[in-house]
């Protein structure tokens, strides 16, 4: 699956080589043949992959080659980012007007230095692909055409997408009403009444249980709701800590070590919602539940948050055991049916035939490819976007008779049928975007903005003007092939936010598995293991942390933390010897770094040097501290803060800022509103709070605002702001 993004790696490799053979500073240092070689020797190995990809299946040798020729071509990937960094940091350096000439000499960063080891990293390169050349040949592979596709969308007056609403959900009106009455009804005096949901794969137990949650009659018998994702690992603290974090709409709020505190706790936040009645009942949804090893333990604890009868939990699993040991009767659960192939029919007609009326022709196929899904609306969903996109007979047929869906008498294997959808994917930069999406954990909500600016730091969206539409239309594709579902939108009809289904989840990590991470508890990679990891999330401190993190800090372009990874860097460093703190300027690669809401204390100084760095994200932070210098950061294009004290002096040198939300006018130096003077690139919308620091006309003239056409909104706040209260 890979081998699609190597494309994609490959491609971009030779777009960037050929770009910095030309760049001024670079000739200075006499690169531009060597650079010219690895342009020409890259997209050499680009045109044998399709052939490659084809013999991999039947060859093991040619798997490896293929292994090999990914591990140089993201080698020559950082390689070329680092004459990136280095025509950045020069950049920088004149605009400062440093003249240490001395101490340059003496430093790494010194012209002749730098060439020296550049240099011998690419002839490195070099001499890896000439070998990989020669191998090649030995393997009889062939080379093939490559045909780049420019990402650059097309612009049309109305742009349809079409993307099933969740009221649309077709065929669960009895399935609904069953669950309902096994909750309210339910058939065992006990204090908690399990419900489990139990089915393969794309059934919809999820969807189910959401419908059940937001019914009408589930709303009148329960008095408060919880829905906690739990996916691989069952953790009974985490748990209780997402039902408390939902019912006090507060993460701020620790929750207590000791686990009859945590009860206890829980227990006050349930009973103030009793109001005037005599008893208060809860309902709790866990989603995605693989392991109920610690089932008990937290049956305990449910009894303890209320003893009175009445309350209820879903429990929605793939695997028979799970729901066995859950239950307390033997029919007090639910198993979807499989939809029939009509309705199936209805959901793909749905996606595949908007807005234009079906011809007679595709009316057949679709049915049969309707029947090949054997019930999963999942599949349904996934096929029926892939379609809308290539409305031809032959490709209908292709999609009918691929292989994919095995025989009628065979099990029908979902993750094989959404790879097919993927493949059709119309080019490798949008591959590369869903791939990304992995490093998120299950059932994480993302943000149309948020994404999009991750995309474009990581490149993916080209480096052109156009990379704002490029995001767009590469969020609609994968919204219109069913990729991504729970969408919620805005009154004007704007996409919010949105998730990806379990299953898909798992078809992203499978093709992204070499170049992300989520680590968590249950994370157990070797650092031997790590050397082609680009992006890092860090869910929790676990004991192999510190010697992964170690392996993959020099070569990451994001990192995503909800611990205070800088403050651990410097313990860590102790043991490693390699990283601490103070290194992370060394970071040369990372784009987007986000530690919002957490309890981080202070970024270190070395993040001023982080001059690749296009997004930071510093919401609901309070008390951290900022280092000078940050006005270094010379790529920085999304900058999100909600409180002065975060708001870096000299902002105006942050010349590249195309978001910044909020700014605060102060009286200091560096912080007046002249800083926005030079901020043109500046779009979408602007509060600007505390004018009645600004001391004259002239100085409010400063601000430039006339200049920024990209704004489609500004708001003056002459007191404090929202976010301040």
């Amino acid at each position: 699956m890979a081998e699609i993004l190597l494309g994609a790696i490959l491609e971009e490799a030779v777009s960037k080589a050929n770009s910095i053979a030309t760049n001024q500073t670079s000739r200075i240092w006499n690169f531009k043949k060597e650079l010219k070689r690895l342009g020409d020797s890259l997209e050499l190995m680009e045109a044998f992959l399709q052939d490659a990809e084809e013999k991999q299946t039947k060859k093991d040798p040619v798997k490896l080659w293929l292994q090999r020729l990914k591990d140089v071509a993201d080698e020559a990937a950082d390689v070329l980012d680092e004459f990136d960094y280095e025509i950045l940091r020069r950049k920088l350096k004149i605009r400062n007007q440093i003249r240490r000439k001395v101490l340059d000499f003496l430093s790494s960063n010194n012209s002749i230095l730098f060439r020296l080891k550049m240099a011998n990293k690419i002839t490195d390169i070099l001499e890896k692909l000439d070998r990989l050349n020669k191998d090649a040949s030995s393997f009889s592979l062939q080379q093939r055409a490559t045909e780049h596709v420019s990402p650059v969308p097309r612009r049309s007056n109305v742009e349809t997408l079409s993307v099933m609403d969740d009221s649309t959900i077709v065929g669960r009106e009895n399935d609904v009403s069953k669950v309902v009455d096994l909750l309210v009804n339910p058939k065992d005096e006990q204090v908690v009444s399990v419900v489990p949901i139990v089915g393969m794969a794309g059934l919809g137990k999820t969807a189910l249980a959401k419908l059940v949650y937001d019914d009408l009659r589930v709303k009148r018998h329960f008095d408060v709701k919880s829905w906690v994702c739990v996916s691989d690992h069952f953790d009974v603290k985490k748990i209780l800590g997402a039902m408390f974090e939902q019912l006090t709409g507060d993460r701020h709020t620790s929750m207590p070590e000791n686990m009859d505190a945590m009860i206890l706790k829980l227990k006050e936040k349930i009973e103030q919602a009793k109001g005037e009645k005599d008893q208060i009942k809860y309902l709790l949804v866990l989603d995605d539940v693989w392991d109920v090893k610690k089932w008990e333990d937290l049956k305990l604890c449910l009894k303890g948050i209320s003893t009175n009868g009445g309350n209820g939990v879903i429990v929605t699993t793939r695997k028979e055991d799970v729901a066995s040991t859950v239950q307390a009767l033997s029919d007090q659960r639910h198993q979807p049916r499989r939809l029939e192939d009509e309705e199936c029919w209805s959901i793909i007609k749905q996606l595949a035939l908007t807005p234009s009326p079906m011809s007679h022709d595709l009316e057949p196929i679709g049915k049969e490819i309707a029947k090949q899904c054997r019930g999963v609306p999942l599949l349904a969903k996934v096929i029926g976007g892939t379609m809308s996109k290539e409305r031809s007979r032959c490709t209908w047929l292709e999609i009918q008779k691929s292989g994919v869906w095995g025989s009628p008498e065979s099990v029908l294997k979902v993750e094989s049928v959404l790879k097919l959808s993927y493949d059709r994917l119309p080019s490798p930069s949008l591959k590369k975007c869903f791939a990304y999406c992995a490093m998120f954990p299950k059932d994480y909500c993302f943000e149309t903005e948020e994404l999009k600016q991750l995309w474009m730091a990581e490149g993916f969206l080209g480096s052109s003007m156009a990379m704002v539409d490029i995001g767009d239309k590469y969020l609609n594709e994968l919204l219109s092939n069913s990729l991504f579902q729970d969408v919620k939108k805005d009154k004007f009809g704007n996409i919010l936010t949105f998730k990806m289904h379990d299953s898909v989840h798992d078809l992203s990590l499978s093709v992204s598995k070499f170049d992300t991470l989520f680590f968590q508890d249950n994370s157990t990679l070797a650092s031997n293991e790590c050397s082609h990891i680009r992006h890092l999330n860090v869910g929790c401190n676990g004991e192999s942390l510190p010697e992964i993190f170690t392996a993959v800090a020099p070569k990451l372009y994001s990192l995503f933390s909800e611990i205070d990874v800088f403050k651990k860097l410097s313990r860590w460093g102790i043991i490693t010897r390699n990283f601490n703190s103070d290194s992370l300027g060394e970071l040369k690669h990372l784009r987007y770094l986000d530690i919002s809401g957490t309890y981080i204390e202070a970024l270190p100084k070395s993040t001023t040097k982080l001059y690749h760095l296009q997004t930071l994200r510093l919401l609901d932070l309070p008390g951290l501290t900022l280092p000078d210098g940050l006005e270094n950061l010379i790529s920085l294009k999304h900058l999100y803060i909600d409180s002065k004290e975060l708001q870096p002096v000299n902002i105006g040198k942050l010349t590249c800022l195309q978001t910044l939300p909020i700014f605060f006018v102060g009286s200091e130096r560096g912080r007046s509103i002249k800083e926005l003077g030079s901020l043109n690139e500046l779009r979408g919308e602007l509060e600007i709070c505390h004018l009645g620091d600004v001391r004259d006309k002239q100085e409010a003239n400063g601000a430039n605002l006339h200049r920024k056409e990209k704004l489609c909104k500004v708001i003056f706040a002459f007191e404090r702001c929202d976010s301040e209260k």
